[in-house]
């Protein structure tokens, strides 16, 4: 399965070297916040925690008792998915990743596109996002029913990982250790945001969430290009990777699915 359209190949960008790509960015997420049916931003989200608890989380999914490494396989179909229904809104923009580990970051915490209320006199869609949760259709899901806004009440900068953190999981062979290793450091900073971001049901509501996934996608791209996927295990290349149309072969390599990263990511304070 190919996810380029016309051989094109998207760039995503550190959120905090964006420049004059912020402003388009951010129309796309306010157009794509504003639908409310299957291709709105809020029935997307949902697919993660609540209402629909589709995601993988420390081998397991709510909808399924096989213990497989499937959190970074999943949270790539799920990014990618997200992406394509963004972009109906803008085809020259892509989704950005937040580098934790940054000296920005561990001056300033989120980055300022995020934690900025108002952009030019108008409500900034990064900021918050208002929930509406109903409850599942699925008998045996939990039962949560939100109507708010997301929030956030992040930790000192001081507590975000050190660059060394990720420079150590470049150094692990097994596919199986590093996505432990990185899912550890992941639950760290959905902790470090607190608030929405602290609780899988409503995490990804938060724009924030998917700049934050972003890297973690980031980190095993460049894992992949050292590594390989030759410790992938072949038990688990075919399993599905719902409720999207893939299974854990078709989104190894970033590329067929579309996209890459930028290697340069030097950031700007705003």
């Amino acid at each position: 399965m190919n996810g380029r359209t016309n051989d094109t190949v998207i760039v995503r960008k550190n959120i905090s070297n964006l420049g004059n790509e912020l402003s388009p960015f951010r129309t796309a997420m306010d157009k794509f916040m504003a639908i409310r049916d299957n291709r709105g931003y809020n029935q997307i989200a949902g697919f993660h925690g609540a209402p629909d608890w589709w995601c993988w989380h420390h081998e397991e999914s709510s909808r399924s008792i096989t213990r497989a490494h499937l959190f970074l396989p999943w949270h790539r179909a799920y990014l990618k998915w997200f992406e394509d229904h963004l972009r109906d809104h803008d085809k020259s923009v892509s989704q950005c990743w937040w580098d934790w580990t940054s000296d920005l970051s561990h001056n300033e915490g989120m980055p300022r596109a995020y934690t900025d209320e108002t952009v030019d006199a108008e409500l900034n869609p990064l900021y918050k996002f208002h929930m509406t949760v109903l409850a599942p259709t699925v008998q045996g899901l939990p039962d949560i029913t939100l109507d708010e806004d997301t929030v956030r009440n992040p930790d000192s900068p001081n507590d975000l990982p050190e660059p060394s953190r990720v420079k150590d999981l470049y150094t692990i062979e097994d596919f199986g250790q590093f996505s432990t290793a990185i899912e550890e450091i992941h639950d760290e900073i959905h902790m470090w945001c607190h608030g929405s971001m602290g609780r899988v049901s409503t995490a990804a509501y938060d724009p924030i969430f998917y700049a934050h996934h972003c890297n973690i996608d980031r980190i095993w791209s460049i894992w992949q290009n050292t590594h390989g996927n030759s410790t992938m295990p072949p038990d688990l290349l075919d399993i599905s990777l719902a409720p999207f149309p893939y299974t854990v072969k078709h989104v190894l390599k970033i590329y067929d699915l579309g996209y890459e990263y930028a290697t340069s990511s030097s950031e700007v304070k705003l």
